[in-house]
């Protein structure tokens, strides 16, 4: 007989050392419980910070900042091009707008289209013009598939641009003085060396005559090498254009009886053509061809005999009159025959 014993805990749960050293823990770090309040109004009425309306809530990772990258080419190419040949470029041509730089944000939301003003009054207008293209702009862009939604499309002038243009006009209406002559900067360059050592005359007279004796060359111009960490590109090209150049020799020249492929280039000789032989040989297929037929004839005819061996007596008329034009045909064939050789002879 087996016996079973039943289990119980005889200690009490206040007794638990969890328990008292929560206990323990709130007497010697007493904090004042929480309390709940119901939100005031005047939170719900806040306005929003410029921070709180800025902050990115989705920071992209390494093959987001990729994507990004991409998706500004993919946008600058497209968009460009349709504003150029789409059906928005009718509002656009004849204004001079050109586009900078593209940019998607972070989230995927909008696309920032930066295009440069020419600081005339013609902008508010061009400025209005785009914004009314974007939307239909977008569509265009949906339909060339670039991604699963096309984002917004927002066009910002480029301010960087807008501020060297600026002060371009501002220089060239500013006023520098009486004695003032503008100058290019590239005439301060120098493209021969100086020499700032004061020099006596007879020695500046033979310094002449020796230029004028002994004319400058002008050096060639070394030769642009191809060699990019350490490996000959066009060596490289080389060795796979000869490469090339053999295997496409060597399957032109290919033999048709040989298996092997032979990758030397053999000398094509011309071929001379014989006309007389050509003709001989061309009558000798035909009268081959022509015995071939007749050969078949007769064997047809041999069946066609033994199928008709128990026929009546009609049916042996029938076969008279087969073997009559059977040799009618062959005196025929044999005339053509003749014929033909007369005429390739002549030829």
């Amino acid at each position: 007989m087996l016996s079973f014993s039943r289990l119980y805990h005889v200690s009490s749960v206040t007794c638990s050392i969890k328990k008292q050293s929560l206990k323990l823990c709130k007497m010697v770090n007493p904090k004042p419980k929480k309390h709940w309040y119901a939100p005031s109004m005047l939170e719900f009425n806040k306005m929003p910070s410029v921070k709180s309306l800025t902050k990115v809530t989705h920071e992209p990772g390494k093959r987001g900042i990729r994507r990004v990258a991409m998706l500004n080419k993919m946008f600058m190419k497209h968009i460009t091009d349709l504003m150029s040949t789409g059906t928005v470029s009718m509002d656009i041509i004849g204004r001079g707008i050109e586009i900078s730089k593209v940019n998607v944000t972070s989230d995927f939301q909008t696309v920032h289209v930066y295009w440069i003003c020419k600081g005339t009054s013609t902008d508010e207008e061009t400025e209005a013009t785009l914004n009314s293209v974007a939307g239909a702009l977008r569509h265009e862009l949906s339909v060339l598939r670039i991604m699963g939604q096309v984002p917004y499309i927002v066009f910002v002038k480029d301010m960087h641009e807008a501020r060297i243009l600026d002060l371009d006009n501002r220089l060239l209406k500013a006023d520098f003085g009486e004695n003032y002559t503008p100058t290019d900067p590239g005439h301060l360059l120098k493209t021969e060396f100086t020499l700032d050592t004061k020099i006596s005359p007879d020695i500046k007279a033979k310094i002449r005559q020796l230029e004028i004796d002994e004319p400058s060359q002008e050096s060639p111009i070394p030769e642009m090498t191809h060699t990019i960490y350490g490996l000959d590109h066009a060596k490289i090209m080389n060795r796979l254009l000869t490469a090339r150049k053999k295997s496409k020799d060597a399957w032109s020249n290919l033999e048709s009886e040989s298996p092997v492929i032979s990758y030397r280039i053999h000398e094509s000789t011309p071929i001379k053509v014989d006309t007389v032989t050509q003709n001989k040989e061309l009558a000798e297929f035909l009268l081959k061809r022509q015995i071939l037929q007749n050969k078949l004839a007769k064997q047809l005819r041999k069946t066609s005999d033994d199928w008709q061996l128990s026929d009546d007596s009609g049916s042996n008329s029938d076969e008279e009159y087969i073997d009559d034009t059977y040799y009618e045909d062959e005196e025929y064939y044999y005339d053509d025959i003749e014929e033909n050789k007369k005429k390739f002879a002549k030829e």
